[in-house]
């Protein structure tokens, strides 16, 4: 069973209470968000009754297998031989939240369980909810914010339906960043989306023009890791709602324009550690780094290469690697280095901002797993007792001191697989089942680019392949 007899009641009475709630704000529907293997928000449009009740409803286990592009993988976790059986989508009442562009309908968030009660052993949310736990046994309270950077277009439907990803035109003329002059101005846009988001719990601090063509960037606020990546996958799927009502369209691609000096989409995981109060990174006596930070720091790099697949999971992902346009090649680290994996940040308050700023994640991670598998990497630094190397000064690379990570998806896909550390976090359903999931996603591109005579290379052309895989998907 999922719940006791005492729990189920309990949940229950709290949805009666949300219903109540609801149905005296005009709400007659609630959106189920189902987060899929990917970290992509899937789900349906239900009754208040079945949106919100207690024991869940039933959902497919398809949701946690599609690749790019939402081709399936069938494998050992849903087949014919099983009969693509069903889970249960529970919604979690502290994420149910009115969408006041849709007056009678509310969202919530939803866990995946089998139908047996065990939490679905690929869902990265579950996941995510058990690192922080153990930080809590600890007596430490991690933080944590993601920054989107995406690239957005006018839509064109014919363009769009032949798949003609390329051809379309960025909003915004010019290639420039941080810019409060570009024409058309992006401006009303921005402030639109900060106050929807604003509506239903998020804050985003800030909105501006990126380093790239028609290339923005927004940053939520710091707060529990949970919560930061309930925030990140839903401004993502609220932006492309709010996109789509003004003739737009955004992708989420890592890489569009090589050997141009596009920075190339990221998604900065910013990760700070607290306790009682205080941020445990910061020392005011050195006004550096505290022992703990640094172990913590010493746990990321380390598990950073096995783990990659969690921060660069698509082939795609793996073109935005090039330390000289401010994306990691290698496990280093630096105080307020752009070219390394972890940016050391103090900030102008060091007491308030101290963190960690990981930058090998990109726009297309599923952010439950690549901000689990961070933390965790952090723990079990502080646990170890680990010690990082000295920071890197100026290029990385050129000191030879990290370790380099996987450079496509098949190596990084391998090194997944084969690593134990991943089984301790992730368990074997779940890595055994993603690997598969990445394997047939690099066979798919190494096939279509032996039939059209394209080099798989990936500092050549972005290939149609990727465009019609991703673009959209992402």
């Amino acid at each position: 069973m999922f719940f006791s007899g005492e729990a189920y009641r309990a949940r229950a009475e709290r949805a009666c209470f949300v219903a109540d709630e609801l149905t005296a704000a005009g709400v007659r529907f609630v959106e189920m968000q189902l987060p899929d293997i990917n970290g992509m928000l899937r789900g349906k449009i239900t009754t208040l009754a079945k949106g919100l009740a207690a024991g869940g409803t039933g959902e497919s286990t398809l949701i946690m297998c599609p690749r790019g592009g939402d081709q399936l993988t069938v494998d050992f976790w849903s087949n014919f031989d099983n009969g693509f059986p069903k889970m249960v989508a529970v919604p979690d009442y502290d994420t149910v939240t009115l969408c006041p562009w849709r007056p009678d309908t509310a969202a919530v968030l939803c866990d995946h369980y089998m139908e047996d009660g065990a939490p679905c052993p690929v869902d990265a949310r579950h996941v995510l909810r058990r690192v922080c736990a153990e930080y809590e046994t600890l007596g430490l309270e991690p933080r944590a914010s993601i920054e989107w950077e995406f690239y957005l277009y006018h839509a064109d439907d014919a363009l769009m339906r032949a798949k003609r990803y390329a051809e379309l035109q960025t909003f915004g003329r010019g290639w420039d960043f941080y810019s409060i002059s570009r024409y058309p101005s992006w401006e009303p846009f921005a402030r639109e989306f900060m106050a929807r988001l604003l509506d239903t719990g998020i804050e985003v601090e800030a909105f501006h023009t990126e380093y790239g063509h028609g290339m923005y960037e927004f940053t939520c606020a710091p707060t529990h890791p949970l919560k930061a990546a309930d925030d990140a996958v839903r401004a993502k799927a609220y932006l492309r709602t709010l996109a789509a009502e003004h003739d737009l369209v955004p992708t989420f691609m890592p890489a569009l324009h090589m050997g141009s000096a596009d920075s190339h989409n990221g998604a900065h995981h910013n990760v700070s550690i607290w306790r009682d109060g205080v941020n445990a990174f910061h020392d005011p006596a050195t006004g550096g780094l505290t022992d703990l930070a640094r172990h913590c720091a010493a746990g990321m790099m380390a598990t950073m290469p096995d783990l990659h697949v969690a921060f660069r999971p698509w082939i795609n992902s793996h073109r935005r690697m090039d330390r000289l346009s401010w994306a990691p090649e290698d496990t280093s680290w630096g105080v307020d280095n752009h070219a390394v994996a972890l940016r050391v940040v103090h900030g102008a308050m060091p007491a308030k901002q101290t963190r960690f700023e990981h930058r090998a994640s990109g726009p297309d991670v599923n952010p439950y797993l690549s901000m689990a598998a961070l933390l965790w990497g952090g723990l079990e630094g502080i646990r170890s007792g680990l010690e990082p190397p000295p920071y890197a000064v100026g290029d990385p690379i050129e000191t030879g001191a990290y370790a380099r990570l996987p450079k496509t998806l098949a190596a990084t896909t391998s090194a997944f697989r084969s690593s134990a550390e991943a089984r301790t976090l992730l368990g074997d359903t779940f890595v055994d089942h993603v690997s598969i999931v990445r394997d047939e996603e690099a066979a798919e591109f190494a096939a279509w680019c032996e039939a059209n005579a394209v080099d798989p290379d990936m500092a050549g052309p972005v290939t149609q392949w990727e465009y019609q895989q991703y673009f959209t998907w992402a």
